[in-house]
């Protein structure tokens, strides 16, 4: 049997406190949200936490969804810092942020400003090769990240009903180096493009990044966006803004720090594809373990590093299918 890579099914938010988001992305998203479990001492154990490290697990999906699942997770007894702590957008290293459609981004953002969160700039309106949208990023809790994405054209489908705000979609990096990241994403991990786009900004003026508007027309948007099957669901966008440096904080991107921790990609035949990603030289940082994730009960794990510090996990159920 031959493997198969899906779009990540969940996203993992590494938090303070889960009543807290429970209550706050319930709310925001119209999400479902699922009684709260331990972490079991495997899946503990698999991110390399200390022995008297305790946690809890809860799941906040879209409505009629199975795939862009958030995982709130909060550890206790064991110290923290956050992964992109006070980061700039051009700053590299673990994952900047989550994408999420919604029907109306302007009154999206003022529901989430009541919850005291900001945006890197005002709502901005663009045209991304064929797609003409609205869009924002805005930081809150644990200097999390999200992108507020509003489709003008052309019609959005799959999405019957969309109210409040998708499942995740998408998630973003910022790299340091567009081509190294992309060649890893395609020629190891067997990802597929989806769209790309490049750009060197005309004139200063505002912007989704928050780039300062006299340095905007001196940087290069460089992006691609990549996923298992060459869609735009459960997709990774690598991001790389040429003529801007900043912090790296790619060697914090690991629990238990607080943020977007990791994504987590379904695989049919997981040892297959682990032994093709051995065969082309990609590091194993943890090799398949059994573990017992709510709610799914068992099921195999591996995880890997991106060049830029990205935890990536890799699941396959034990009893059941992710078709």
């Amino acid at each position: 049997m031959a493997y198969k890579i899906h779009g990540f099914r969940e996203v993992i938010f590494s938090v303070r406190d889960i009543d807290r988001d429970l209550v706050i992305y319930s709310k925001l998203g119209g999400w479902t949200a699922t009684e709260k479990d331990k972490l079991s001492n495997s899946q503990l154990s698999f991110w390399n936490l200390p022995s008297q490290t305790t946690g809890e697990t809860a799941l906040l999906k879209y409505p009629g969804r199975e795939n862009g699942i958030i995982r709130l997770v909060s550890f206790k007894n064991v110290a923290q810092k956050h992964i992109r702590a006070h980061a700039q957008s051009w700053d590299t290293g673990g994952i900047y942020d989550v994408d999420i459609r919604v029907l109306d981004v302007k009154k999206k953002m003022e529901a989430f400003q009541y919850y005291g969160w900001t945006g890197f700039s005002d709502v901005e309106e663009y045209q991304f090769n064929e797609f003409h949208v609205s869009e924002i990023l805005i930081r809150g809790n644990e200097d999390m990240v999200f992108a507020l994405i509003q489709r003008h054209a052309p019609t959005l489908e799959g999405y019957p009903m969309l109210e409040e705000m998708s499942q995740v979609f998408n998630s973003s990096q910022i790299v340091k180096s567009l081509e190294m990241s992309k060649s890893f994403y395609m020629d190891k991990l067997g990802f597929t493009e989806y769209a790309n786009y490049e750009a060197k900004n005309g004139e200063a003026g505002p912007n989704i990044f928050g780039i300062p508007y006299d340095v905007y027309p001196n940087v290069v948007r460089k992006i691609s966006i990549l996923s298992p099957n060459g869609t735009n669901e459960g997709s990774v966008e690598l991001v790389e803004l040429e003529g801007l440096g900043g912090r790296d904080f790619s060697k914090d991107a690991i629990a238990p720090n607080l943020g977007i921790l990791t994504l987590r990609f379904p695989v049919d035949n997981l040892i297959e594809y682990v032994d093709s990603l051995k065969a082309k030289g990609v590091k194993i940082e943890k090799q398949i373990s059994r573990i017992d994730i709510s709610p799914y009960e068992d099921v195999d794990m591996a995880a890997i590093k991106t060049p830029d510090g990205v935890w990536l996990e890799f699941m396959e159920s034990v009893t059941s299918s992710y078709e």
